[in-house]
């Protein structure tokens, strides 16, 4: 191997430890105890060889923002295998809720953190996989609309709607707010709400 394969792994290498680092970091402290200097000083390097590689903690929390929504695409699988539009919405908004209450951290930094959002703004960067993932339910929408022949609903807002609906019953079990409404089991009230907006939407 010569020099500069060598250097471009260890650059690799360094990069790789400063984000996994940092997941840890960000997953025991959360978004506001994580800083560029607490990295370093976990990984024994100058702040100044992490912004090397990052041009702030803003673009860090970006390609973990990015990593998180690898992690989510695994719990929807079973989203992803299934043939019908709208049972395949119903496993799409239950893995999306599923993600939300067991990996909170990792949903909080994703969608009500506005950090990375940041860095996607300043870098003029696209949000890939939160924009894959969105246009997978945009196009099941509009399989949903062909197939109950809906005329004028447009795909792309339904989707907005179903994530607007499914964000809102994560955010609200996480701060325990659906309790109020129905404090013996909230799994039943949540699969209740989903149903009803999908049957709302496709089964009049």
């Amino acid at each position: 191997m010569g020099s500069s394969e060598r250097k471009e792994r260890e650059k690799a290498e360094l990069k790789e430890l400063i984000l996994d680092t940092s997941k840890r970091l960000l997953l025991k402290f959360g978004k506001h105890g994580l800083s560029v200097r607490k990295i370093a000083k976990e990984i024994e390097y100058s702040p100044a060889t992490i912004y090397l590689h990052f041009k702030d903690k803003d673009e860090i929390l970006h390609e973990l923002m990015e990593m998180g929504f690898m992690l989510m695409n695994k719990y929807m699988v079973p989203a992803f295998a299934e043939k019908d539009p709208s049972k395949r919405i119903y496993e799409i908004g239950r893995a999306y809720i599923k993600f939300g209450l067991e990996q909170a951290d990792w949903y909080d930094l994703m969608f009500n953190s506005d950090e990375p959002m940041k860095h996607v703004e300043k870098c003029r960067e696209d949000w890939d996989e939160g924009m894959a993932l969105f246009n997978f339910l945009t196009i099941t929408c509009n399989e949903a609309i062909e197939k109950y022949s809906l005329k004028g609903y447009d795909a792309q807002i339904i989707a907005l709607q179903l994530w607007s609906v499914v964000h809102g019953l994560v955010n609200l079990a996480l701060t325990d707010r659906l309790g109020i409404v129905q404090p013996s089991d909230q799994k039943i009230l949540i699969d209740k709400v989903l149903d009803s907006t999908i049957h709302c939407l496709f089964k009049k």
